[in-house]
């Protein structure tokens, strides 16, 4: 009797399972290679996009993941990320939030002074976005913005309403999100660093600026457990870090500032990826 050997199956590494994760354009997804980092000699992939300039280069370490960007004039000798995390669903999520965002704008210094290709590729990204969002559900409409060469689009979801908006040649958006408390507490941290345990359970992490109303007092203690908060002279908090989105909570014109489920909240997001919002539609639309 023959015996069949059955061939064994190989794992799919971190690189290849944090490319599922990214989101695609115009159809294609992210490929891997094996790739020679220069600052490790431990396993390392290049991850690449059809269409799009440049790569990401993924180290595997025993206990944590590097992650550099490269285009054609920009060879990584060095991590731009190193993190304590083996798992692809928070590696992804910080190349969406810090990564990504440094190679588009790297790439977009090639057409930073041509207007006329900066035009058409602002509206190409926000197409992706729109295109994202309408497939969940929303009805993004695209506008004219109110700055000189800017577009935008919005949607409203939840009775929340949503605008991204993008400026000239820069890749990075603007986020603005307007609705009740409840739902920012939802969405402002998906942009945000993660905590170390649910943030219902953590004190906060950083200071809690002395904010004079009830309803700030909440949203500044809340957002300190993701990142450093100040408030402004007008009583508006800002919030982020030196890397990532960062962002400004207007204050509350809510009668009596009661703290409540649906107390309106007024936020702006900036340095926001549009590959991280694509990966988001399906929150953001619903």
């Amino acid at each position: 009797m023959t015996t069949v050997t059955t061939p064994a199956t190989i794992p799919p590494t971190l690189a290849h399972r944090v490319a599922a994760q990214l989101p695609h354009r115009d159809g294609n997804g992210w490929t891997t290679a094996p790739y020679a980092a220069w600052w490790t000699t431990r396993p390392a992939y290049r991850l690449a996009q059809t269409g799009r300039p440049g790569a990401l280069i993924i180290a595997e370490h025993p206990w944590r993941t590097e992650i550099a960007w490269q285009l054609d004039d920009r060879e990584p000798y060095g991590p731009d990320l190193s993190l304590d995390r083996m798992a692809p669903e928070p590696v992804a999520r910080e190349i969406l939030r810090l990564i990504l965002p440094c190679l588009d704008d790297a790439s977009a210094l090639a057409y930073a002074h041509r207007p006329a290709e900066a035009e058409r590729t602002r509206l190409r990204h926000l197409e992706l976005i729109a295109s994202a969002m309408r497939a969940h559900g929303a009805a993004p409409r695209n506008l004219v913005g109110d700055q000189p060469n800017s577009h935008l689009v919005a949607w409203r979801s939840q009775g929340v309403r949503y605008v991204v908006t993008l400026v000239g040649a820069q890749p990075a958006c603007d986020l603005s999100v307007t609705g009740p408390l409840t739902v920012m507490e939802r969405v402002l941290p998906l942009f945000l660093p993660e905590p170390a345990a649910e943030p219902s359970t953590l004190p906060s992490t950083f200071p809690v600026p002395a904010v004079s109303t009830h309803l700030g007092r909440h949203v500044a203690a809340y957002l300190a457990q993701f990142t450093p908060v100040d408030q402004l002279d007008d009583g508006g908090l800002t919030f982020g870090a030196a890397t990532g989105p960062f962002g400004y909570v207007a204050p509350s014109d809510a009668p009596g500032d009661r703290l409540r489920d649906t107390a309106p909240i007024s936020a702006e997001l900036h340095g926001v990826g549009v590959d991280h919002l694509v990966h988001l539609a399906s929150i953001l639309a619903r």
